[in-house]
């Protein structure tokens, strides 16, 4: 038994689910995205859903100037989707408290000097003024750097929304359907075995996260993708404790509308292992000790873990694939998947169509491994 679309995508989290829809959208006809298990049951589902590429970066360049653009996406993205769906993302612009470290303070003026310079929005905060932002935060907290464009979403909501908003336009999204070979013939893909039957397609995206690897090894080529663990814990408290996300030395809070925070999150190099651990699980209650000591207080409710895809150079890997000109990749984006996935998915339509994106992806091309 043999099908035929025109873009296959392998991949249900949020980056692939993220290209069904834009590829939708963009004027494809026939889109079908097959999913090993259920769609966004790995890294989506774990990830904390904050939208901070300030408080993440290092300095200006290429990839800060791809995450500020993503963050920019999901002002509109949000009533875009509740109008399509109805679904709420719950996008939250609260901002973030960056916690300083007494020992960083010059870390942290410089870290606020070039982000300014950037023409970027961030403001010092002393202790006193921190506290009466945030009472419940830690009085040995000596001060903080505000970035009030920061925000968050709930990604599961995130992911649904755009499972849906595909599916009306018109794309396939098949659940439990895995890959056991690619059909190749002169040098480009004709398709895919997988579910019991051929997948014939004229362009294929592979978007399996730190699984992307494994896949490609099928086509005896090697993207150096491994999977990084990260565990969350989450407490409930009756209202929201905080009104802000709080990024602290040892960890961070992410609130929920609904009085929910997640305390996030460890780094682990522990192969394909998702499972928390107690270690992992003390760690990041002493994260969240150390920053708002009260909360120690408040009900434990779960503890979870995700495998996020990373790459050598910190990278995402979004664009065509070395040698097979109808492969596109887009893996890699490490902790910031929920931040990026709307986004990727309309460059890779841009890419399929054969347009200019409006972003450069030169620094993100998969072929940089290959050179």
């Amino acid at each position: 038994m043999a099908r035929g679309t025109e873009v296959l995508i392998i991949g249900g989290g949020i980056i692939g689910v993220a290209c069904a829809r834009a590829l939708i959208r963009a004027g494809i006809r026939r889109v079908v995205l097959i999913e090993r298990g259920e769609l966004g049951r790995q890294a989506s589902r774990a990830a904390a859903g904050m939208l901070a590429p300030q408080a993440e970066a290092d300095g200006p360049g290429p990839f800060l100037d791809l995450c500020l653009a993503a963050r920019a996406r999901y002002r509109t993205l949000g009533a875009e989707l509740r109008d399509a769906t109805g679904e709420d993302i719950e996008y939250c612009p609260w901002g973030l408290l960056y916690l300083v470290d007494p020992a960083e303070q010059e870390a942290a003026r410089g870290r606020a000097a070039w982000q300014r310079s950037a023409g970027l929005r961030v403001e010092e905060v002393s202790g006193q003024a921190l506290r009466g932002l945030e009472p419940a935060l830690s009085p040995d907290i000596q001060g903080a750097l505000f970035f009030p464009d920061e925000a968050h979403v709930r990604p599961c909501a995130v992911l649904r929304a755009l499972a849906a908003d595909a599916r009306q336009q018109g794309a396939q999204l098949l659940e439990n359907v895995e890959v056991v070979d690619f059909i190749l013939a002169e040098d480009r893909l004709r398709g895919v075995r997988a579910g019991g039957e051929t997948i014939l397609a004229d362009v294929v995206v592979a978007c399996t996260g730190p699984w992307t690897a494994r896949l490609l090894d099928l086509l005896g080529h090697r993207l150096p993708v491994e999977p990084v663990r990260g565990q969350i814990v989450r407490g409930r408290f009756a209202r929201p404790p905080l009104t802000h996300l709080v990024w602290g030395p040892l960890g961070y809070f992410v609130p929920r509308l609904n009085g929910e925070v997640l305390i996030g999150a460890t780094m682990e190099l522990a192969g394909f292992d998702a499972t928390p651990t107690l270690n992992g699980v003390a760690s990041l209650c002493e994260a969240a000790r150390s920053m708002a000591p009260s909360f120690m207080a408040a009900p434990f409710d779960k503890a979870w873990a995700g495998l996020r895809p990373r790459l050598p150079d910190g990278l995402p890997a979004i664009g065509r694939f070395p040698d097979i000109p109808n492969l596109y990749v887009a893996t890699g984006h490490y902790r910031n998947g929920i931040l990026l996935g709307p986004l990727t998915g309309e460059l890779v339509a841009e890419l399929v169509l054969e347009k200019r994106p409006p972003v450069s992806l030169d620094p993100f091309s998969p072929g940089r491994f290959f050179r």
